[in-house]
């Protein structure tokens, strides 16, 4: 589920060799199915809709009392309204100096995070997990995010790279590693940009889905992540789709910029940090190993991911994509969350 570069990891080292260890007695593909529930494999198409139609709600009764909030707490309590709106994510900077300002900010941060709970369900659609059927896959999953603005078909090639491929030190772009060396060769912005408080924020949308770092624009046709017409068609048509809801979006906002960036795009980027924040804690830990070709398969890359559990009724809020992380990787196409 995640962005490329956005949730990058410099290796200690710029030998990979001397960072990866040499793992025995891994069970086998189907020893790893055969070790869990057969009723976990089962598509549910209704019980899918079902979480579908129960994220939108819950997204428009936060922007129904959305009002109340702002009129109460004002920019703060807004901005910790769409951390949870975007589905939990987003980041203590928003909380106010008073009382009043603090609820202003959750308002931000209860939109991010139920943003990112209507993105699981997309991300589920893209797999095949959603259902049965790939018309209703893609579907929903563009219903799901196209008001996010995640261009669903191209994000789903994207995702699929980086599901095979996992923790393999060239071709893993949804989490990608970078040596020491090649850190350093960087330039000053590149080498730098982490480091400011505020970047999460950002890398998911614009930096991964638009400006396309590392494996190419999500939006624009002819980026290296397309290679034939039937993909950039695909791009055209999810793309499209996006431009229109942040259309129907700036006309509900009165064409107002400033409501449109306030009420629409600021959540997204508490979404957007959401989804670096879960990802990058999917994929980092220092007991994590990467593969280099010839070392690297399958099994090794996937069993290099990590199950989070965020309490608090998060991990159910977002549909299990934090706590049911490697079984999914193990089976991406076949386990719903």
């Amino acid at each position: 589920m995640a962005p490329p570069s956005v949730t990058q990891t410099i290796l200690a080292s710029s030998e990979v060799e001397e960072i990866v260890k040499p793992v025995k007695n891994l069970p086998t593909l189907e020893e790893i199915k055969n070790a869990i529930p057969a009723h976990c494999f089962e598509k549910n198409a209704f019980k899918s809709i079902y979480f579908l139609i129960q994220d939108f709600i819950i997204l428009g009764a936060l922007y129904y009392i959305l009002p109340t909030v702002e009129g109460y707490a004002g920019w703060t309590g807004l901005l910790i309204w769409y951390w949870f709106t975007g589905m939990f994510a987003s980041s203590l900077f928003c909380v106010g100096h008073d009382c009043g300002h603090g609820i202003w900010h959750f308002r931000y941060w209860f939109t991010g995070m139920f943003a990112s709970s209507l993105f699981c369900v997309g991300h589920d659609c893209g797999h095949g997990s959603f259902s049965n059927y790939t018309w209703l896959n893609d579907i929903c999953g563009h219903i799901a995010h196209a008001p996010i603005l995640a261009p669903f078909w191209p994000w789903q090639k994207s995702h699929r790279q980086h599901h095979q491929y996992t923790s393999h030190i060239d071709k893993d772009k949804g989490h990608p590693w970078v040596t020491e060396n090649d850190h350093l060769d960087r330039d000053w912005i590149a080498k730098n940009f982490a480091k400011f408080p505020l970047s999460g924020f950002f890398r998911w949308n614009p930096i991964y889905t638009v400006a396309g770092l590392p494996d190419g624009s999500h939006f624009w046709p002819w980026s290296r992540l397309f290679s034939n017409t039937r993909e950039r068609i695909q791009c055209v048509v999810s793309g499209g789709l996006c431009l229109i809801c942040a259309c129907v979006a700036f006309h509900l906002c009165n064409y107002s910029v400033y409501n449109f960036i306030k009420y629409y795009y600021v959540p997204l980027l508490f979404q957007g940090f959401w989804m670096v924040m879960i990802t990058y804690l999917q994929h980092q830990d220092e007991e994590i190993e990467v593969y280099e070709e010839g070392t690297w398969n399958f099994v090794k890359g996937q069993a290099q991911t990590i199950d989070r559990y965020y309490g608090f009724g998060l991990d159910s809020a977002l549909h299990h994509i934090t706590d049911g992380h490697v079984a999914h990787h193990f089976f991406f196409t076949r386990i719903p969350h």
